[in-house]
């Protein structure tokens, strides 16, 4: 108790420093897809992460595929299904390669590691295009990813099913995994199993729910972005990476709520962090350290906040955040991700 009340206090004195949150305004969602596509997806459909030197990443493709396909854009989906394919597939596989930079113009892929958590949004948003416009190629596209991913990203340990980050690198010499909780995508893993039947995808499920109720570090009982099962069963903050509840993590709750599998032991955590900004009447930083308390010295952004409300369930809740005119690619992707599980779950 004495631990939680000096982070509290921390935290409380930090956030009083920070800037009061603009209020959240009534914009329809659609005019929010139309603000994201015409400042993030270029002509020829590759999306530009605005905070990390324009790169282009699978993330960022699934994301804008799976708005284009929410908001009936079917134009803007096939422009930015058509760069990811000519651009990140890999040669020797259904996957596609992580990352496109282009400050590099010699070698713009440079590492051809995938990342799951891409892999899954271009499946997923695959497979809603394909039942949105009845477009059965869609739907053998989103096949061929689940398979690979089926096959190549999923392992054991101590007898769960984990879902590895990308086929490479993420094994290591002592039998450890390296993991990151928030590219379980919960409502993704409800469509895999309607397109593609299999035992695979209810067990992921099941199995990185119980992963959550372990990955708990810190007097507030966090998930770190990245985490390490060890060989002998248990989960650790991984070893060499900050050991933050943050830019990842945050997409935890997220994705719960949209995947129906938000408990309230799930979010318990979050949510007791979160409300000690609300009886201070300050904002959340961006990030905090789960080990010693010590947090982000800015804000968590518009897209933060739109998962925090969404979180937070309320008689009447107000308006999410919406895209500001200042917003850089992943805090909008979070807003309209926030807006989306909204409107699929009515919270």
């Amino acid at each position: 108790m004495h631990a939680y009340r000096c982070c509290l206090a921390v935290l409380i004195a930090v956030s009083l420093l920070m800037p009061a949150p603009a209020l959240a305004q009534a914009t329809p969602l659609a005019d929010q897809w139309v603000k994201y596509r015409d400042h993030f997806v270029a002509a020829d459909g590759r999306v530009r992460d605005t905070a990390n030197n324009e790169i282009s990443h699978t993330e960022g493709q699934g994301s804008a595929m799976l708005f284009a396909q929410a908001f009936d854009d079917r134009a803007t989906f096939d422009r930015v299904w058509r760069w990811t394919q000519e651009k990140l597939r890999r040669p020797d596989s259904a996957l596609f390669a992580w990352r496109w930079d282009p400050n590099d113009t010699a070698h713009p892929v440079s590492d051809s590691n995938n990342a799951s958590d891409g892999d899954i949004l271009i499946a997923w948003a695959l497979s809603l295009a394909a039942s949105r416009w009845h477009d059965r190629d869609y739907a053998l596209e989103a096949r061929r990813i689940l398979a690979e991913i089926r096959g190549k990203l999923i392992d054991r340990m101590d007898g769960h099913l984990v879902l590895m980050p990308g086929t490479d690198g993420f094994k290591l010499q002592d039998g450890s995994l390296m993991v990151n909780p928030s590219y379980y995508i919960y409502p993704a893993f409800r469509e895999f199993a309607r397109i593609d039947p299999s035992p695979v995808w209810p067990r992921l499920r099941r199995d990185g729910l119980a992963l959550l109720t372990k990955a708990r570090f810190g007097p507030w009982a966090l998930t770190t972005d990245w985490v390490t099962l060890t060989a002998s069963g248990g989960v650790l903050p991984a070893a060499n990476l900050p050991p933050r509840f943050g830019f990842d993590a945050i997409r935890i709750p997220l994705y719960l709520i949209w995947g129906g599998a938000a408990t309230p032991q799930l979010l318990s955590s979050e949510r007791r962090y979160w409300d000690a900004f609300a009886v201070a009447d300050s904002q959340v930083p961006a990030w905090i350290d789960v080990t010693n308390g010590s947090v982000a010295p800015f804000p968590a952004p518009a897209g933060f906040r739109a998962i925090i409300q969404l979180a937070q369930p309320r008689p009447d809740p107000a308006p999410l955040p919406e895209i500001g005119d200042k917003d850089d690619y992943y805090s909008a992707s979070l807003t309209l991700l926030a807006g989306l599980a909204r409107r699929a779950t009515g919270r």
